[in-house]
């Protein structure tokens, strides 16, 4: 659900994971060379200079100053969403992903899940359109097929637009979406899980938060100053977060068990071990999963 027909966010994060798509197989927690076709030729070249060990670690350096936190956790987060998906699809029946606020997402493509699946993507029309024609120039892509459901959240809500195809008994539906960051998009949250409700039980969501301290005392989180500042000249300032434990009695106020809650810190800790113990920054943006009753 995007705020306007284009966003940075969804370029930063596939700046991120192609950026990280340049380290040796054994060093690089996730694989994506679909990427790299959202991004200027600018940095399409730059990428080009990451596949030198020194070069990236320049690279990745000065969006750590710049943006402390944001590369390592995008990168942990990432990966802990992909394996999530793939455990919930091979172990627990689920059969239909759909991904709200999809923006430049490639899931369908890049994650391995090695049975037959479902992708719904949601977001602004302009959006997918020009997702759709990039993703065509680099030919033989995968033919995973994906359903796109256009959604305009400055003037529509997801009852409107939501297919009743997708409520069939035979689903097993996930829900993903990524970056519950503003209030426009919290007005939508009653009504997105009011529908998650509608469908059947042990139907689950993965989203995003930002911590409600964060914003009450900025300066009291390392780096988020720059990163808001970022964010508020590329039109996407975060203006909203909620507080854990109210969200988690609000979920299950809807019927949901909590299975997973944590913020970089932990995702980072899961993934990069030892080195996670030098990383900084981004502690407040929070990965939950959670499950219909």
């Amino acid at each position: 659900m995007s705020r306007s027909p284009a966003t940075k966010s969804g370029t930063y994060m596939a700046a991120f994971r192609a950026i990280e798509s340049t380290k040796p197989e054994k060093e690089r927690l996730l694989y994506d060379p679909f990427a790299a076709v959202f991004l200027s030729k600018f940095y399409q070249l730059l990428l080009v200079f990451c596949n030198i060990s020194l070069f990236r670690n320049v690279i990745t350096a000065c969006i750590q100053f710049r943006w402390p936190g944001t590369f390592t956790a995008a990168i942990a987060r990432t990966k802990l969403i992909d394996d999530m998906i793939i455990d919930a699809v091979r172990n627990e029946g689920i059969n239909q992903v759909i991904i709200l606020h999809a923006t430049y997402d490639t899931r369908a493509h890049r994650l391995n899940v090695g049975v037959p699946l479902h992708y719904v993507e949601m977001d602004h029309p302009a959006l997918q359109r020009r997702k759709s024609k990039l993703l065509a120039s680099l030919g033989g892509i995968p033919g995973i097929p994906i359903d796109y459901v256009q959604l305009d959240m400055n003037t529509q809500q997801i009852s409107e637009v939501i297919p009743q195809l997708l409520y069939r008994q035979h689903y097993k539906t996930l829900f993903l979406w990524e970056g519950l960051t503003s209030n426009m998009e919290a007005k939508q949250g009653e009504t997105i899980f009011h529908h998650i409700r509608q469908f059947n039980p042990g139907t689950q969501i993965i989203f995003t938060y930002v911590e409600k301290a964060v914003l009450e005392n900025p300066k009291s989180f390392y780096g988020f100053e720059k990163v808001n500042k970022l964010l508020r000249r590329a039109g996407e300032g975060w203006d909203f977060g909620m507080c854990p434990a109210e969200l988690h009695a609000y979920l299950e106020a809807h019927d949901m068990n909590i299975r997973y809650d944590g913020g970089a810190a932990d995702y980072r800790a899961q993934y990069f071990g030892e080195k996670s113990k030098h990383m900084k920054g981004y502690e407040y943006f929070r990965v939950i999963r959670a499950e219909v009753k």
